[in-house]
């Protein structure tokens, strides 16, 4: 097919063929953005928890007595509900799985350069290993002696040793063992050594949304004060959790001068985290959806006015002998050069704002063969929209130009 002829019609009509190469750009722009940040939402999604969370209760309790002793407290709490039958084993954490927040840069140097890998760190004494039921991969488990215990103003040290997650190791130190090697939690802080490695468990959303669920780190320290209490979280016999958790709150009321500020099983804990997730993502398809039909009906709708517009053309190379085919060849055709051009310039976008998009998240949202598969569905939606008017436009008859005459 000679396509001189079409590129002499959209010289003719360049507002008209600007314009739906600037719709098909800002089409593809937004909708692939919206597609590479939902896919790769969802590949974080739903990601095994590592821990039985089912079987494990959190209880985060806040006094507004000033007057009570948090840690005597703490030292009531833990040794009551280990009594309650069913409780498996119990530990004070400043970080709750699923709900991890306080996110920070671990280092393997303290130059200014150096750089930082996200992680989270968990305060917990040694039953947190228990609680969480997480299996030891290297090195040794946290015990009583390396636990660092005590109010935050009257204990400045801290733990000396961290343990880490399988995950936080790969990433820190590729297939070399982990163990013996020191890290720093912060570029101005003390060193710290690595003792063990443990299995991978859940976070939290903010890890999570960046595509580094599982790296995380335990130090062996309990610290409180008035304002700042640990949570606590127990394990119980599996399948007994949602008859337990009652039991276990009246425990907690024993201390008084408190009130519990959050109590739940982690499986809620967990589900609220990946209801989050999962809305998020489908917020970004829904609005994929709805620019992709926006976008159809639009160029439905040039089309059928470049049909109007053209009907004595078209009738005039119907009289001259041109098939319905051909006529159908040309818009088609036309059709596809303006959504090349707008996809080239829409990928163009979309690298801009996936670009953009990473280096405020933190993490990779570009996937070539999800751009690729955009692209293409765009075209196949582009082709569809043109597909009924280019048939009206065959059907002309070439009749049309006598009566025009």
């Amino acid at each position: 097919m000679d396509i001189k002829p079409i590129f002499l019609g959209l010289k003719q009509n360049k507002f008209m063929a600007m314009l739906m190469i600037i719709q098909i750009a800002f089409t593809m722009g937004v909708l692939s953005s919206s597609v590479l940040v939902a896919t790769t939402t969802l590949q974080e999604w739903n990601k095994p928890s590592g821990i039985p969370h089912e079987d494990i209760v959190r209880i985060s309790p806040e006094f507004f007595d000033d007057s009570q002793d948090v840690g005597q407290a703490m030292f009531n709490d833990l040794k009551r509900v280990k009594e309650i039958p069913s409780v498996i084993n119990a530990a004070p954490s400043n970080a709750v799985p699923f709900t991890a927040e306080n996110m920070i840069d671990v280092y393997l140097a303290t130059e200014e350069d150096a750089q930082g890998f996200k992680t989270v760190v968990f305060e917990s004494d040694e039953q947190i290993i228990d609680v969480l039921k997480l299996s030891l991969v290297d090195g040794r488990l946290i015990t009583a002696s390396d636990v660092v215990k005590g109010d935050i103003e009257s204990t400045p040290q801290s733990a000396a040793e961290v343990m880490i997650s399988q995950d936080m190791a790969q990433v820190l130190f590729g297939d070399d063992s982990a163990i013996g090697k020191t890290i720093w939690l912060a570029k101005n802080a003390d060193p710290v050594k690595v003792i063990g490695v443990y299995s991978n468990f859940m976070t939290g959303e903010r890890l999570n949304g960046r595509g580094k669920s599982y790296q995380s780190i335990i130090r062996p320290q309990v610290k409180w004060s008035q304002t700042q209490q640990p949570h606590y979280l127990m394990r119980v016999e599996q399948g007994t959790a949602v008859a337990l958790l009652e039991d276990i709150i009246d425990v907690f009321y024993l201390e008084r001068g408190r009130y519990i500020n959050s109590s739940e099983l982690l499986k809620r804990t967990q589900k609220r985290m990946y209801d989050g997730r999962g809305s998020r993502a489908l917020t970004f398809l829904v609005l994929s959806v709805v620019l992709l039909i926006i976008t159809g009906l639009g160029i439905t709708g040039l089309t059928a006015f470049q049909v109007t517009q053209k009907r004595k053309q078209i009738g005039t190379r119907r009289a001259l002998g041109a098939k319905k085919s051909d006529i159908m060849r040309y818009f088609l055709t036309e059709n596809s050069i303006l959504t090349l051009i707008g996809l080239v310039i829409g990928v163009a976008v979309t690298l801009s704002i996936t670009f953009e998009l990473s280096e405020q998240a933190g993490q990779n949202f570009f996937n070539l063969s999800v751009l690729l598969m955009t692209a293409l569905l765009l075209w196949v939606v582009n082709i569809l929209a043109v597909w009924f008017p280019a048939k009206r436009a065959a059907n002309i008859a070439p009749a049309i130009v006598t009566r025009s005459a």
